[in-house]
């Protein structure tokens, strides 16, 4: 009787055990934990493509922009490339054949990426100069010495340090006060803006195409299409989406 009662004591141990078995199978998904990761990955790669966007405009990085283009694309004058006139900004309109300007850069390149919030550009300075297409007298900086740094708050040169006299240390640039004097203009942010506000289609990209469109024959001079063809391509253009920004792509 005491050994009939332990085989059934263990087979129904045996059975006890069988119905958790379907615990350890490795080929049963968790398809909770599947779509967890799919969308943690999603918000991974949005991330991702903002940061390059970003980055492709100057914010958190010291970049080099076309001398018309370099105080558009900081907001001077009320517009910006990418539809958002950043919070805060910094132009240095460096001079080929400084010393100083090439200090300056070295120190800009450092602190750009503390500051994802701010932009960062640099435009030949003569050139940037004699773009500038406003005529307000009183704008000071615009007979200043160059090489030259600008702060810029909205859109507007809050500050400006000409021939870089209030960071000349001994021919080098001191790296401390050049933050110091910006975080007082007020052009430091370590925000960068929203996804949604900045457009993704970059003023060269947009150029190339209608380079491209050009050089196919399908604009005229004055910019109307030359055959019924190249109309319905133009007129196939929409707007990128983002408030205030007049850019548009295929």
């Amino acid at each position: 009787a005491i050994i009939h009662l332990g085989y059934e004591m263990k087979d129904a141990g045996s059975d006890s055990d069988d119905e958790f078995d379907y615990l350890l199978d490795e080929d049963i998904s968790n398809s909770s934990e599947i779509d967890m990761q799919a969308q943690r990955r999603a918000e991974l790669e949005a991330k991702a493509e903002q940061y390059q966007i970003l980055r492709q405009y100057g914010y958190g990085v010291h970049r080099q922009i076309h001398p018309s283009r370099v105080l558009a694309s900081v907001g001077f004058g009320g517009s910006c490339e990418d539809g958002v006139v950043p919070r805060g900004a910094v132009v240095h309109l460096y001079d080929a054949y400084s010393p100083l300007s090439v200090s300056l850069d070295l120190c800009l390149e450092g602190m750009a990426s503390r500051y994802p919030g701010t932009k960062f550009v640099r435009g030949l300075g003569k050139a940037s100069l004699l773009s500038v297409n406003d005529d307000d007298t009183s704008h000071r900086w615009k007979n200043g010495h160059l090489p030259m740094l600008l702060a810029l708050k909205e859109g507007a040169v809050v500050s400006f340090s000409s021939g870089l006299r209030d960071f000349n240390n001994a021919g080098q640039v001191e790296s401390g006060a050049v933050e110091q004097w910006l975080g007082i203009a007020g052009a430091l942010s370590d925000t960068p803006p929203p996804m949604g506000a900045v457009c993704r289609v970059r003023s060269e990209e947009e150029l190339r195409l209608d380079n491209v469109i050009n050089l196919h024959g399908g604009l005229s001079c004055d910019g109307m299409a030359s055959t019924d063809k190249d109309a319905e391509i133009v007129n196939d253009r929409y707007n990128c989406g983002v408030d205030g920004c007049n850019k548009s792509f295929f």
